[in-house]
């Protein structure tokens, strides 16, 4: 097994594949060769608190996985104004999807908002591996699916529920991180204002 360190210790290391091939099983079952070829491209690294892994007009050529924490996904409108779009919580892989598949610059920046460690793996390596592997194609798909099928998701939670119902279901769903999402942010994803979404969570206490 080949896998690169960049931070963190042999033992975390090994926490972080454990995890990793634990959440690819729901999508498929790797082969003793196809493990290998996973591990000869991934690579364990540190990022920071608020540290931007996907800028905006710049083309997106990694993702991630994460096994804890959480990204902010936001943009800037026509004035300047920050909106939150999204977020994704552990486990997960996290990029800008679009900017990664079609090599045009993202639309969005890509934010952690925890000190986190996290496998990386890069476009290049990963499409090298598809030719190599049927299986391993598949699961770009799958994951690739399971992307879609979130933001089809989130876009039907936006024009048809409320910001109550919406922030409900954040709580309901990530019930451990929620709460340690500063205000601004929760406000802006939901579209009303830091007031509107404090007054919100008292009643809802």
């Amino acid at each position: 097994m080949k896998i690169a360190i960049m931070v963190a210790d042999e033992f975390d290391c090994k926490m972080m594949r454990k995890a990793f091939y634990e959440y690819i099983s729901r999508f498929v079952q790797l082969s003793d060769d196809e493990v290998r070829m996973m591990d000869s491209i991934m690579t364990l690294r540190e990022l920071r608190k608020k540290e931007i892994f996907v800028e905006d007009n710049k083309v997106c050529m990694k993702v991630l996985f994460i096994n804890q924490g959480y990204f902010r996904f936001y943009h800037f409108d026509v004035n300047g104004n920050e909106i939150t779009s999204d977020f994704y919580f552990a486990p997960c892989f996290i990029t800008s999807y679009t900017s990664f598949i079609t090599g045009n610059p993202s639309f969005v920046n890509v934010q952690a908002m925890v000190d986190m460690e996290v496998l990386e793996f890069n476009k290049s390596d990963l499409y090298e591996l598809y030719l190599k592997s049927p299986v391993i194609e598949r699961l770009g798909r799958l994951i690739a699916e399971s992307v879609a099928i979130t933001s089809e998701e989130h876009m039907f939670l936006l024009l048809n529920q409320t910001a109550e119902m919406r922030y409900k279901r954040l709580l309901e769903l990530n019930p451990l991180y929620v709460n340690t999402i500063p205000l601004q942010y929760i406000a802006s994803y939901l579209g009303i204002t830091k007031e509107t979404l404090s007054r919100m969570r008292k009643s809802i206490k």
